[in-house]
């Protein structure tokens, strides 16, 4: 594994450090913002702020998707980097010893989504120009693990310090921030790629985003890849519910265990478990063909929810924790290389763009799915869970059949 590394494009050993920075800074904070909204905004406030955040972070990312296109990966990132540290910057300030202004707060977040969510294209994109179809799995997988063991980090950093010494959380985001701009300027190279897009105007956005539309096999791909994500989505929607109102309390280990607790402790098995085997799992499967792997992964990640929908006891949990998180292994990676297999090499900022879409739609389903859930119960919902994973494994199989059409 170790000498697979250091054969990668430099691009790639940076981008898997800046993506360590990064996750770490997002984590630490932003799931911990929801409780700080509510707390000085009310509950009514904070839903429709973090519908502002969702909507501006979307369209962010579909320009820099474009604007990755005309002016390249680096400027994209650059740009994004400096509206992440001026808003960490903002935010701080508002939170310190001296003043303390929550509104400003939430316009400093708002900066700093927007330009996380307009680089991310362009990271996307610069994985893909330093890969090779040989080594882009490998890529992925590594990419997956080392968040996975950043998000770790940074949710314990935020859980310890987040309530007590938000300032000085903010402050040391800022200096991660302003190292990761550092990386990216000062050592990054900028890769030369094909490119279609000419200007970045709204009607060439609007051309290069309707051509992107029109590749059949690519929206095959999307539609699938919401279907998935609606499945992987779930812990933050009827898990979550599920446990609360059904899980039977028990005591392992002298920890006393209900819902909440039993939902930690299907994320920490599901964290634990990527992070210590993710390199087993990635030697595995090398070589299978990426729609079997693809199709592997998503039936057992919709097993696993849908058992884990009809269990209320520990042990039974744990299994089904256990099942989801290896498909969830399989899945990652083989998603992410099938989609840059299939995208046009001359639009591949706005193909990434597009995937922007996916993850918003996908929550706004698994939202409604638990607004109806009291009419399906458990065994509906598992049922739903099973009908979304044949859904995400027929369409992605039909478009990775397809030829392209580019």
């Amino acid at each position: 594994m170790m000498k697979e590394f250091l054969q990668l494009d430099r691009n790639l050993k940076l981008r898997m450090l800046t993506m360590f920075l990064v996750a770490i800074l997002n984590s630490s904070v932003l799931p911990n913002m929801t409780i700080y909204y509510s707390h000085y905004f009310g509950t009514l406030v904070t839903g429709g702020l973090l519908i502002a955040v969702s909507v501006a972070s979307f369209l962010a990312g579909l320009y820099g998707g474009h604007l990755a296109d005309v002016y390249g990966r680096k400027p994209v990132m650059i740009g994004g980097g400096l509206l992440i540290a001026v808003g960490y910057a903002v935010a701080a300030a508002m939170n310190s010893p001296w003043i303390h202004d929550p509104q400003v707060t939430f316009i400093g977040f708002l900066v700093a989504g927007v330009g996380s969510s307009g680089a991310n294209p362009a990271e996307q994109a610069m994985i893909i120009d330093a890969s090779t179809p040989a080594n882009r799995q490998y890529v992925y997988s590594l990419s997956y693990w080392i968040v996975n063991i950043s998000v770790m980090i940074g949710s314990a950093l935020g859980g310890w310090f987040f309530r007590d010494y938000l300032f000085e959380l903010l402050t040391g985001m800022i200096v991660v921030s302003i190292v990761n701009l550092g990386i990216v300027s000062l050592g990054m190279r900028e890769i030369e790629h094909a490119t279609a897009a000419v200007s970045n105007s709204l009607r060439s956005l609007v051309h290069a985003y309707r051509e992107v539309m029109t590749d059949q096999r690519y929206l095959l791909f999307l539609i699938g890849w919401v279907f998935a994500c609606i499945i992987s989505s779930q812990p933050d929607y009827y898990l979550a519910v599920h446990l609360g109102a059904d899980f039977h309390p028990t005591t392992i280990m002298g920890l006393h265990l209900y819902g909440q607790r039993m939902l930690s402790m299907v994320t920490i098995t599901n964290t634990v478990m990527i992070v210590v085997l993710m390199g087993v799992f990635t030697r595995i499967s090398r070589g299978w063909r990426l729609a079997r792997t693809y199709t592997l992964g998503v039936t057992l990640s919709a097993l696993g929810f849908a058992s884990a929908f009809v269990g209320d006891r520990f042990w039974p949990l744990i299994l089904s924790a256990v099942i989801l998180t290896l498909g969830e292994m399989f899945v990652v990676p083989s998603s992410q290389t099938l989609r840059a297999d299939m995208m046009n090499p001359a639009r591949i900022g706005v193909y990434s763009g597009a995937m922007m879409a996916v993850n918003p739609l996908a929550s706004v389903i698994a939202g409604l799915l638990v607004s109806v859930s009291g009419l399906l119960d458990n065994w509906g919902m598992a049922a739903v869970m099973i009908l979304c994973g044949l859904a995400s494994i027929g369409l992605v199989g039909r478009s990775a059949g397809m030829p392209a059409t580019y």
